[in-house]
């Protein structure tokens, strides 16, 4: 049960940040439709984790279409450690309500495993609100939960903002994390900077960092927190108007419990 807490507050972790960040720069920083319509990506993952944490690796994938108004995209991801294996499922889109306000909403799910992973359960909303000044200015908020076994689960709120300036958006946001059992709070947050042009390259970076808290269950409670910081960095490549290449690093260390070093690559497609 420990190990699956931990799960639903590192997903908190990083899931609030990630339904913070508007749709641009989301689909341009992970690899999304630029020119076609239909966008396919495959790749893999392995992550180096120190004090006998193992080594992690992996696959994932996905498949887009770009509407004049949405965005709908079905995802998949398949993890293996040495205490076994999980694979998660998602469906997300990105809404465009009108040229001020947009939104990404998205749900997924894990089957059982040999192992978990991933939360049973996930779901979340993200609203942006591009402001009439400064030019460029867009706010960001948003709300999701995650649900492990047995109980637990953990609700996020986000609040953030991206500039665009020139050929650069910057991001940044700031989350505010309650894990169940025990109501236990915690913050996070993230800065993130890319640029480039959609068709040709994206290099970029960020930096994330907070608090992971969670309640053991058992006779007496145990408060569990762990601070965790690290960097990542992107380029994405198009070889040509129709396929490219998107290369990865981040780098985690949780205090007091491991390191890790992670890396991955993939190639996409994007259609008519």
């Amino acid at each position: 049960m420990r190990g699956t807490k931990r799960l639903i507050a590192a997903a908190i972790l990083l899931q609030g940040y990630a339904w913070a960040q508007g749709p641009e720069a989301a689909v341009q920083a992970q690899g999304g439709a630029g020119e076609g319509q239909g966008y396919l990506e495959l790749g893999g993952f392995t992550n180096f984790v120190n004090n006998n944490f193992g080594r992690w690796s992996g696959g994932s994938g996905k498949i887009m279409y770009k509407g004049e108004r949405w965005a709908p995209s079905f995802g998949f991801a398949a993890q293996r450690r040495p205490e076994g294996a999980q694979a998660t499922f998602g469906v997300d889109s990105y809404i465009s309500f009108n040229k001020w306000f947009y939104a990404l909403a998205g749900v997924g799910g894990s089957p059982d495993g040999s192992a978990v992973l991933y939360p049973k359960l996930r779901y979340g909303f993200s609203g942006m609100l591009s402001l009439p000044q400064p030019r460029g200015l867009v706010a960001t908020m948003g709300a999701s939960q995650v649900h492990g076994e047995q109980g637990a689960y953990g609700r996020t709120l986000t609040a953030g903002a991206m500039y665009y300036w020139g050929r650069a958006i910057w991001s940044g946001s700031l989350s505010f994390n309650r894990s169940y059992p025990g109501a236990v709070p915690s913050k996070s947050g993230g800065l993130g900077f890319q640029y480039g042009t959609e068709g040709r390259f994206w290099i970029g970076g960020g930096m994330g960092g907070g608090r992971i808290a969670y309640q053991t269950i058992a006779l007496r409670p145990l408060d569990v927190r762990f601070l965790t910081f690290g960097p990542n960095v992107f380029y994405q490549q198009w070889i040509s108007r129709q396929w490219g290449f998107i290369v990865k690093y981040d780098y985690q260390n949780q205090l007091d419990a491991f390191q890790r070093h992670g890396a991955s690559a993939s190639i996409f497609l994007e259609f008519p």
